[in-house]
């Protein structure tokens, strides 16, 4: 029996050592003032762009920017130096990258992620974790996002296989979504929140590192993280 396991990105494999206030003023700086309001302005652009899966949701984002403060760069430039500045500031440590190298040694794997196509898939490239994967789901390049069934039904279509898994660490967006589609559902809880019903995921992990340990792990998911060859 063949499964399949899908993986959330941020907060799941990819973190930030900078936070995001801290990377827009970086952006900013150079070409006008950081304002608190250019920020809040910034920020609910940005999601809302995601949200509505647009085209260039950063270029957006920097359009609002440009409405609060004088800025001396275009948005498409801002927007640019802020995917790289982003980039820069993210971090997968080793053990998320091999856990997702392990599975895919066993199994059909992929990555599935809201966010910007380009800019998420920039990501993996940078940090080894295109190659190993089979294939790449972003919600902005299909348009539809998470928690939506449809783009987990889409996962499902990617990768054919019988059962399906798939690790994230939003319980409304990873777990709730994917169970809804019929996937086997791993939460990480970093900071162990009480947030939904975290019962209703077959797993529970502080950390991916984890499930480099799948003797730990529930039996409905542990085989999905055991070392075998593919």
């Amino acid at each position: 029996m063949t499964t399949a396991v899908y993986f959330d990105l941020d907060g799941t494999l990819c973190s930030y050592d900078v936070p995001f206030e801290a990377q827009f003023e970086t952006t900013v700086s150079p070409y006008g003032e950081p304002t608190d309001a250019a920020y809040e302005a910034y920020v609910d652009r940005l999601f809302d762009a995601l949200e509505n899966c647009e085209a260039d949701p950063y270029c957006r984002a920097f359009e609002a920017v440009a409405e609060q403060i004088d800025l001396d760069a275009t948005p498409h430039t801002l927007a640019r130096e802020h995917c790289e500045t982003e980039l820069e500031a993210s971090v997968v440590t080793a053990s998320a990258k091999r856990v997702v190298e392990r599975v895919a040694t066993t199994a059909p794997t992929g990555i599935l992620t809201n966010g910007d196509g380009r800019q998420q898939r920039s990501k993996l490239e940078r940090h080894g974790l295109a190659e190993p994967v089979d294939e790449v789901i972003v919600s902005n390049s299909v348009d539809v996002r998470k928690p939506d069934r449809r783009i987990f039904e889409l996962a499902k279509a990617r990768l054919p296989a019988e059962d399906y898994v798939y690790v994230g660490d939003s319980y409304e967006e990873d777990v709730v979504g994917a169970r809804s589609a019929g996937f086997t559902t791993v939460y990480v809880n970093e900071t162990g929140s009480e947030t939904g019903d975290a019962d209703a995921a077959d797993a529970v992990v502080s950390s991916v590192d984890e499930l480099l340990e799948p003797a730990a792990l529930p039996a409905s998911v542990r085989t999905a993280f055991t070392p075998t060859t593919r």
